[in-house]
């Protein structure tokens, strides 16, 4: 009994370490707290994954439909990581109504996070599908509203500007040294 136990444990440990990085664990838990942040109406925990010089302007935005937006179900129903860059992509459906009306609606949002110093920023949401909502940017709207988007995220951080494993790969790697024989001919 005591040997299935440890072996689960140490099953469960190496699947875990057999996600390398973590990324994929990152992101999921971070679009998750995001959604629910934003399912719940805690704008102040939503906040947190946007870009510093965003954060007024999507406070500003949040809080003009606060006390009239009624979420009845909000869901991520996609969510793609592309590891290279350090970019992901999720999809969330949200069910919900106004408190004037009770019609239900349905909008399909699309939300674009870069990887940056350890952990996933919010560059760009927009409605994909369904009703507009006015919390999030609509696709015609370029450049959003106020989230600086993957390209301008990354241009002012810096990002695969320079690949700092590359850096440490040639670090390690040792030169070759330099033959001090002349080469003899053989005839």
């Amino acid at each position: 009994m005591l040997r299935s136990a440890c072996t689960l444990v140490l099953l469960t440990l190496s699947s875990g370490c057999m996600t390398g990085d973590g990324m994929a664990s990152k992101i999921r838990d971070t679009s998750s707290a995001y959604n629910r942040a934003l399912r719940w109406g805690d704008i102040d925990r939503a906040v947190q994954h946007v870009p510093p010089q965003s954060k007024d302007q999507f406070l500003a935005r949040h809080e003009a439909t606060e006390e009239e937006l009624v979420v009845v179900e909000y869901e991520v129903v996609r969510l793609d990581l592309d590891r290279e860059r350090g970019v992901a992509a999720s999809r969330a459906e949200i069910v919900w109504h106004t408190d004037r009306e009770l019609v239900v609606e349905r909008t399909v949002v699309d939300q674009l996070w870069q990887f940056h110093d350890g952990r996933f920023v919010l560059v760009d949401e927009r409605r994909a599908g369904g009703t507009p909502l006015a919390i999030f940017a609509e696709v015609a709207e370029d450049p959003h509203p106020y989230l600086p988007g993957l390209e301008a995220y990354r241009k002012e951080h810096k990002i695969g500007e320079e690949n700092k494993y590359d850096k440490k790969k040639n670090r390690r790697a040792k030169p070759k040294k330099a033959s001090t024989l002349e080469p003899v001919a053989v005839r």
